[in-house]
């Protein structure tokens, strides 16, 4: 009900108020992402540039301590004169991440959706998000109430996630970087 009535208000006239519903079963579904693609897209979104602009929030939080860490304690203050010029490459960002400096944007979906111990009805790929939603739809028999899900836009972006991620980890970390991930 939370979806329909915030997310989507104009549509709570069709759905019954959930005290006058008697709900009969449930699905559970979870959608996941190739964990590669998953942290360049973490790393594209919190802590390159967005519309010219520094996401304050992450580079305050894990931003400059990748960077302190990589460039040393006085690394800081050049950041902080030009943010621009100085921001945290893919490569410093997973040396972050091997020692430690996680949110749960980049952090293994596995430790925030636990599918081992959850028995979910439907398991979807960000990589096939409109089909595999139109799917989960199709089988809850929700196509008749919702809007089914268009393609995912690339509106905007001038290199996709996973061109970038191929180019990223082909281009600036060893081997040994890659295994250290896994």
């Amino acid at each position: 009900m939370f979806i329909t009535t915030h997310v989507f208000p104009h549509y709570t006239k069709h759905v019954a108020h959930p005290s006058r519903v008697h709900i009969t079963s449930t699905s559970s579904f979870a959608f996941f992402r190739h964990p590669f693609t998953r942290l360049v897209s973490a790393w594209r979104n919190k802590l390159q540039l967005v519309d010219g602009v520094v996401n304050k929030y992450f580079y305050s939080n894990f931003g400059i301590p990748i960077i302190k860490l990589t460039r040393g304690p006085a690394a800081e203050k050049k950041f902080l004169r030009n943010q621009k010029e100085n921001l945290v490459t893919f490569k410093e960002f997973v040396i972050g991440i091997k020692h430690g400096i996680i949110d749960r944007h980049w952090m293994p979906q596995t430790e925030i959706c636990e599918p081992c111990n959850v028995s979910y009805d439907y398991i979807g790929f960000f990589e096939y998000l409109t089909e595999d939603t139109n799917e989960v739809l199709r089988k809850i028999g929700a196509t008749d109430d919702v809007i089914m899900a268009d393609k995912v836009s690339t509106a905007g972006k001038k290199y996709s996630t996973t061109d970038s991620t191929r180019d990223l980890f082909n281009t600036q970390l060893t081997k040994d970087d890659i295994n250290d991930l896994l």
